[in-house]
């Protein structure tokens, strides 16, 4: 009887899975917009738009379509979001809900002048997807790994006529580091080479007098004046190039050792009113003023 069971359940279980892939196949569209978002819908979704950024920037691209598509879900007229969307889409392998998002956008902005550039990327999407191996994993399913495309070829980074994606290319996910350290590291050369010219100058004067005057006897007033001060310019200028020597090292090492900040992405949001909202990003939160959404 258990045996039966068992059967029965895998049978139904492998008659259902078809539909199941066939429904994750299809993108949904996107509900008209019909209503302004309130104050609290539009704070709401600047703070997914946040959460979603966050997580793109960690390359977890399923979860940024998340909060992005709750971000659009309350305040339906920042349209830009959907080119976030696509290419969030299109970096997770769901090429087809990336078309959806263009087309969408297209249609609701078409005065945009990225029109014309994201017509392009449309028609390269379809490309790719009619060139897909009908073998390869269903676009949309969790078969498609993160970051690729459902044929197991990397996923496009972007080209010149694309969309203002969230963030371009392997690259720019490394991040940069600061640019403080590099200013010490500078500022303590600049003084290591100053401090040094003027030392090695001071010593210069020092042995011509030196040269005029053996064992600092029978010099002219002049000349012991002209010692002493070149003798003070080295007692003061030599430990201040070792000090701009010290300080130049320093910040060098302070550069190769700190962590890289995550990119900043161009979010292509439209203007709103500035307000203040909160700010979830790798290594920050807290509370941020925005004049854009």
């Amino acid at each position: 009887m258990r045996t039966r069971v068992k059967s029965l359940l895998v049978g139904v279980g492998l008659a259902v899975m078809p539909f199941w892939v066939a429904a994750e196949e299809q993108p949904r569209s996107y509900p008209e917009c019909t209503k302004e978002p309130s104050e609290a819908d539009t704070k709401a979704a600047q703070g997914a738009f946040q959460a979603g950024q966050g997580s793109f920037n960690e390359a977890d691209y399923p979860r940024a379509i998340t909060y992005w598509e709750d971000a659009y879900r309350r305040d339906c007229n920042a349209h830009a979001l959907l080119l976030n969307l696509a290419r969030a889409y299109e970096l997770n392998g769901q090429k087809r809900h990336a078309v959806v998002s263009l087309e969408t956008f297209n249609k609701r902005k078409p005065d945009s002048p990225q029109s014309a550039q994201i017509r392009r990327r449309i028609e390269k999407l379809n490309e790719q997807i009619a060139n897909e191996s009908p073998a390869a994993a269903p676009t949309g399913t969790a078969a498609a790994p993160t970051g690729t495309s459902t044929n197991g070829k990397p996923a496009p980074t972007g080209t010149a006529g694309d969309e203002v994606p969230p963030s371009e290319g392997a690259g720019a996910e490394k991040g940069t580091r600061p640019v403080l350290p590099l200013i010490v590291a500078g500022v303590g050369g600049a003084v290591f080479i100053l401090g040094g010219l003027g030392w090695s100058a001071a010593q210069g004067e020092i042995a011509d007098i030196e040269d005029e005057c053996p064992n600092r006897q029978d010099c002219e007033p002049e000349q012991a004046a002209a010692g002493n001060d070149a003798k003070s310019r080295a007692n003061t200028l030599g430990p201040l190039a070792l000090v701009g020597a010290a300080v130049g090292v320093g910040g060098l090492i302070w550069y190769f050792l700190s962590p890289r900040k995550p990119p900043k992405s161009k979010s292509a949001i439209q203007d709103r009113k500035p307000y203040f909202a909160p700010a979830v990003a790798p290594g920050f939160a807290g509370l941020s003023f925005s004049g854009r959404f």
